[in-house]
Formats: C-alpha cells, sequence, structure tokens
C-alpha cells in the first residue's frame, strides 16, 4: 500500500516489477502496475551507474569489455548462438542488435507499443522473439531486423519468451498466469497451459528440449512436459516469489532467483534442493549459468537499494566474485562459448565483461 510518502509496501502475492519510470535530477518517479485496473505511484533512487569490485576480483572486473545503453531500462539480453551479436529489450519499446566484438550497434527493431521485457535468438541463429507489455510475442528476421510474424493471444504483459531446442516452438509467460506455446512456421498458438496462481516471469527450456521450465510470482516452478502439456513436476520456493530460472547445460539442475534474495538449485530428477543460499540483500531478478555449468551469475536490485551481481559455484554455493550496480540487476546471459558475460538493468545500460578473468575455484 501507500503511506502518504510514496513508499509502496507490496502484497507478496504481485511482484514488485517496476511497469513505468521518468527520470528526474536525483530521483526517479515510477508507477507499479498492482492489477489489470490499478497503478499505484512510488518514487525510486537514483540511477547514477556507481561499480564496486569485491577486493579478490578487482584486477579482473575493475573495467568492462564496453558499455552499451538504451533510453530505458534494460530488461532482457541474450546472445545469438554464435556468440558474435548480443540482443537487447527495453524500456524504450526497442530490441537492440549489439555487435559482441566492438560494442558497436548493428541494428534498432521497432514495432512494439510498449516495452520489451525479454529477448532470444533461435538455436540456428535466424530467427529472433521478443516479448512484450503490449502483449504480444514477435518473431523478427535476425539479418535483417525486419517483423515476420506477431503472435497475440494473451491478456496482459509478456514478461518472458524461450525457442525449443529445435526451434520450431516459441513458449511465452505472461502476466496473464498462462504459458503460452506459438508455431514459428505459422504464428498459430498451439498450447495454453494453465496452472499458476501468479504471474509468469520466466519460461526455459532444457537442453534436450523435452521440458519447458516456468516460474511464477506464486511461489512455484512448474515443469512441462513438452510431449503431453502435462506438468511432470512443481518445485516450490516456500513463500517467496520465483524471478527467474536456468537451466544447467546437462539439464540435471535447475537455478532460480527468489525474492528476498534467495537463490535456489534442484535436482531435476529428484526435485530436491542441491542448494538453497543467500548473499543478496534484495530480490533476485535474473540468473544464468555458464556453459560448461561451473558458474552461476545472480542479479539483483530493489528500488531503495543497490543491486549486485554475484557468481556462485552452483553445486557448492561457494561465492567466487561480485559487481554492485546502483539499481535493479534485470537480465543476465552468458555467451554461448562463456568467455563473456552481459548484464542490464535500471540504469539503462548493458555491461559486457570478459569473464575468461574469473576462475571458478574447484
Amino acid at each position: 500500500m501507500v503511506d502518504g510518502r510514496g513508499i509502496v509496501d507490496f502484497d507478496s502475492h504481485y511482484t514488485g516489477l517496476v511497469m513505468r519510470s521518468h527520470a528526474r535530477t536525483q530521483r526517479e518517479t515510477a508507477t507499479v502496475t498492482i492489477n489489470r485496473d490499478s497503478v499505484v505511484p512510488i518514487v525510486g533512487c537514483a540511477v547514477a551507474l556507481l561499480v564496486c569490485i569485491t577486493a579478490q576480483h578487482a584486477d579482473a572486473w575493475q573495467d568492462p569489455k564496453f558499455v552499451l545503453s538504451h533510453d530505458g531500462w534494460v530488461g532482457s539480453v541474450a546472445f545469438s548462438p554464435d556468440g558474435k551479436r548480443l540482443a537487447s529489450g527495453g524500456a524504450d519499446n526497442i530490441v537492440r542488435l549489439w555487435n559482441v566484438d566492438s560494442g558497436k550497434a548493428l541494428t534498432v527493431l521497432k514495432g512494439h507499443d510498449d516495452y520489451v521485457t525479454s529477448v532470444a535468438f533461435s538455436p540456428d541463429g535466424k530467427w529472433l522473439v521478443s516479448g512484450s507489455y503490449d502483449h504480444s510475442v514477435r518473431l523478427w528476421n535476425a539479418a535483417s531486423g525486419e517483423s515476420v510474424r506477431v503472435m497475440k493471444g494473451h491478456r496482459g504483459a509478456v514478461l518472458s519468451v524461450a525457442f525449443s531446442s529445435d526451434g520450431a516452438t516459441v513458449a511465452s509467460g505472461s502476466i496473464d498466469r498462462t504459458v503460452r506455446l506459438w508455431s514459428v512456421a505459422s504464428g498459430e498458438e498451439s498450447a495454453v497451459l494453465t496452472g499458476h496462481k501468479s504471474w509468469v516471469g520466466g519460461v526455459a527450456y532444457s537442453p534436450l528440449g523435452d521440458v519447458l521450465a516456468s516460474c511464477s510470482s506464486d511461489g512455484t516452478v512448474r515443469l512441462w512436459d513438452v510431449g503431453t502439456g502435462a506438468v511432470s513436476r512443481e518445485l516450490r520456493a516456500t513463500k517467496a516469489e520465483v524471478r527467474s530460472v536456468a537451466w544447467s547445460p546437462d539439464g540435471k539442475l535447475l537455478a532460480a532467483g527468489l525474492r528476498y534474495g534467495e537463490i535456489r538449485v534442484w535436482d531435476v530428477a529428484t526435485g530436491k534442493d542441491v542448494q538453497s543460499f543467500t548473499g543478496h540483500k534484495a530480490d533476485v531478478w535474473s540468473v544464468a549459468l555458464s556453459p560448461d555449468g561451473r558458474m552461476l551469475a545472480t542479479g539483483d536490485g530493489d528500488w531503495d537499494r543497490p543491486g549486485q551481481v554475484k557468481l556462485w559455484n552452483p553445486r557448492s554455493g561457494e561465492p567466487l566474485g561480485e559487481l554492485a550496480h546502483s539499481g535493479e540487476v534485470l537480465c543476465l546471459a552468458f555467451s554461448p562459448d562463456g568467455r563473456t558475460i552481459a548484464a542490464g538493468g535500471w540504469d539503462k545500460k548493458i555491461r559486457v565483461w570478459d569473464a575468461t578473468k574469473i576462475v571458478p575455484r574447484e
């Protein structure tokens, strides 16, 4: 609720995703959509970018390779399968493509009428998919930037998108509490997966493509059998809302970022926790596992405190390093070869680092 000073105490049933922002000099005024019919004003912090490195890895992480910018917060980053391009989507309603080696802008993809929350490349790199607050899922030609299909069916903002391992299907998760599957060839909706009791903030296909994971602010992760559309397992994260999920490269582990700073790693076969550890002081918005499975990156932040990127050993929970930002770290991605990591967030920036300078402990 609002206490008269512009401070919002979120009901635990809803996520704290910031839905509108308008920068001012030293402070930011924002609004948060609590449901489809009510918008509540809040006051946030300045978004000047400050970077702090732990002493252990100060030399390795002092300077990113380059810093990229959107004209609004950055909700998603994704590397192309060959690692040469980086896609990003943000609150400027735009999808941008970047050259990973030089940091130069390649293409600007326009077509969405509202914030772009999620982007993903197809396994062959030919297509790019994006999800938006405008309730749509768009398919783009990744080479030309042409909008190929607009897939509509969600009754709320689309928060996450993912390609199946064969590239034939796109999954999308939404504020409308559903996961929808779309045919890439036709653009037709092929299935609607229901059962979540609140927003679906993340979707991710397993490396083998036989399982689709979806996470929700209802505190669960659902594992769907791709062949039947049935729930094969439900993972519960106590009372915490689940913000994001990521698979290990062998498909045996699933990592999740939770509200209140917790990180869970589950054994998918048994449904048991491999690790449940803390270290963040704010909601964990984003998680990403390196292609070799040896490093877990997690990004946090809240409107009233700085954000951090933390690096962990996913099996032991041992910290490997950290990087702090002034605002929420909303998205993370490793390049396919694991040599580069990108993070974007509330400060409107994407920072790209050389991940080889961080050596996970054995």
